[in-house]
């Protein structure tokens, strides 16, 4: 029986190469992918989709007009800007933190939704 000999400088040529191809993999690995072109128009219809999804289950009248205005505003302006839906009462700050958490498990941050008060929050405190 006959062993195959390699001549040493093509072992060291396919080391290098398989180096050369090994190392970039775990480093492309950890990288986020880019953001898409339109990552804000993603975002904004993530958002408008989640809050129709809310709205089904408290009803429009029950968080009132300028509330529900402030957020069609936003949606309006492209989500772009900073928006004050602010919540003032129980029934608003379900909704906005109904919304929020469903946004926020669909990957954005909160600082994306236009849920905010000028000066901070105004809600009732717990009775």
């Amino acid at each position: 029986m006959r062993i195959a000999v390699l001549d040493p400088a093509l072992v060291h040529i396919v080391a290098l190469v398989l180096a050369v191809i090994a190392i970039p993999a775990p480093l492309l690995a950890n990288e986020a992918p880019p953001a898409p072109a339109n990552w804000r128009e993603t975002k904004c219809a993530m958002y408008t989709d989640i809050r129709a999804e809310v709205l089904k289950s408290i009803p429009r009248e029950d968080i009132g007009a300028d509330f529900i205005k402030a957020e069609e505003d936003y949606i309006a302006g492209g989500c772009r800007g900073r928006a004050y839906a602010c919540p003032k009462t129980e029934t608003q700050l379900q909704y906005a933190n109904a919304v929020s958490l469903r946004v926020m498990s669909g990957g954005l941050s909160g600082t994306f939704l236009p849920y905010g008060c000028p000066g901070g929050p105004k809600t009732p405190a717990p009775q």
